[in-house]
């Protein structure tokens, strides 16, 4: 679940009337959640009959921008010199390339953000800092920006997928997130939008290393741990990679699509769930995401899907764009 940041608050409550700036605030003080720690699979996923619906009413569009025709592009972050590393970073760049052009942009095609995307890049950029918090992020994209390692923005369908090392972690007390840190974990991945110099949406999502020794500090051999302690590193990568791309996609600022009594959004509502896709013979893990529209049609007992054949129609005709 990504949260509007201190800065965008402050701004944006000069613009927003005072109950959708409610649910903003409220939303802020709650912080950044993401691909949660811990999770408890929805009924639908336990049973398979109408006893076991858990329906979302409260999950609608709310009037904020989403993104449109998604252009994806991967900055690997800190110390990826080794083979392994760089073996396992050209996975993630074809996964982020076969997963835009995938059945999968047909679950979020009912949020308004098209049926299919494009991957435009990706980079490696240095960083020795193994303790982020927001500023550092904001500043380490920035500086890429400025010295045109990754591009400015300036198409605002532009999303930054930041990949970390297995030796960099988040901690901001502001967002309330913590990350592949020795203690207080609390969630795999989350996204976030700050203003470029230039006056652009920088829109991003952070996704740690997951290694074995992370998932181990964060989860500790909780049976209800969101990840598998069974699966790969790169399946855990693709899985949170997946839940934050479609949340930065369709509730990109925090004020598009999530559900009204929790403020959760797409991703969340079915965290922890994984599935898989398969394109050009290649097998990815992905998580289940949240369909608004088989919600509905189903009445609860089906919410959280995996790829239809066809894409879905939008719910709502000409949603705002970023």
């Amino acid at each position: 679940m990504k949260t509007v940041s201190e800065a965008d608050s402050s701004a944006e409550s000069k613009l927003l009337d005072p109950k959708r700036q409610e649910v903003i605030d409220n939303r802020a003080k709650r912080g950044v959640t993401g691909e949660r720690v811990e999770f408890k699979p929805p009924p639908d996923a336990r049973a398979a009959a109408p006893g076991g619906a858990d329906p979302h009413p409260g999950f609608s569009y709310h009037g904020g921008p989403v993104v449109a025709s998604p252009r994806v592009f991967a900055l690997f972050l800190g110390d990826w010199t080794s083979t392994a590393n760089q073996a396992r970073a050209t996975r993630l760049i074809q996964y982020l390339t076969d997963l835009v052009g995938s059945t999968y942009m047909n679950i979020l095609s009912q949020y308004g953000c098209g049926s299919s995307g494009t991957f435009i890049g990706s980079a490696f950029v240095a960083n020795t800092n193994h303790n982020l918090r927001e500023k550092d992020i904001h500043h380490i994209l920035q500086s890429a920006i400025n010295s045109n390692a990754i591009p400015e923005p300036t198409n605002h369908n532009n999303v930054y997928i930041v990949f970390l090392d297995d030796g960099t972690g988040v901690k901001d007390r502001g967002l309330k997130v913590v990350m592949c840190e020795a203690k207080s974990d609390n969630a795999f991945g989350y996204h976030n939008v700050f203003t470029t110099a230039a006056n652009n949406p920088c829109n991003y999502a952070m996704i740690p290393g997951l290694s074995d020794l992370c998932l181990n500090e964060t989860c500790k051999g909780s049976p209800t741990c969101s990840l598998n302690a069974n699966e790969t590193q790169e399946q855990r990568q693709t899985q949170v990679a997946s839940h934050e791309f479609s949340e930065m996609i369709s509730n990109p600022k925090g004020d598009a699509w999530f559900d009204d009594s929790d403020g959760e959004e797409n991703g969340d509502l079915c965290n922890g769930l994984s599935g898989s896709i398969t394109v050009n013979g290649r097998t990815w893990t992905v998580q289940r995401m949240y369909s608004k529209a088989d919600d509905v049609s189903s009445n609860g007992n089906n919410i959280c899907v995996l790829p239809p054949t066809h894409p879905i129609p939008p719910l709502v005709p000409n949603v705002a764009r970023l």
